[in-house]
């Protein structure tokens, strides 16, 4: 009987001292991996990832945009196209075009001065 007391306490014991070592483990990896996480979102790269992941963004909605502009269809659902509507809806569209083109180069001409600027530091 008080072989099978001694042998039950000494695997609680086991039990808990390794489960302590067990969180002890895992709250270090935490902080490890907080550190790392700090220093991954301070470096100069992980800056210049999260700019083309928004200038990637930017540039998918100027070419979703582009596509819209050219579906432009008219009102009314007949086959038939009145010269006048053809030729209002054929100005829309080229303007449009044409705004999505300025902005793209407007977009274009800023990333360039900003990786200039990152070049020459």
């Amino acid at each position: 009987m008080l072989v099978a007391i001694i042998a039950a306490f000494a695997s609680i014991c086991a039990i808990v001292i390794i489960r302590y070592y067990a969180v002890k483990t895992r709250l270090t990896e935490k902080s490890i991996d907080e550190a790392i996480a700090r220093r991954l979102h301070a470096s100069p790269v992980m800056m210049e990832v999260r700019g083309l992941r928004e200038l990637n963004g930017v540039m998918r909605n100027l070419l979703i945009d582009l596509i819209e502009a050219e579906d432009i269809k008219p009102q009314n659902s007949g086959g038939q196209i009145a010269p006048h509507e053809r030729k209002r809806l054929f100005s829309i569209r080229e303007a449009r075009r044409r705004e999505i083109y300025a902005e793209a180069i407007v977009l274009l001409r800023q990333t360039n001065v900003l990786h200039d600027k990152t070049r020459v530091e």
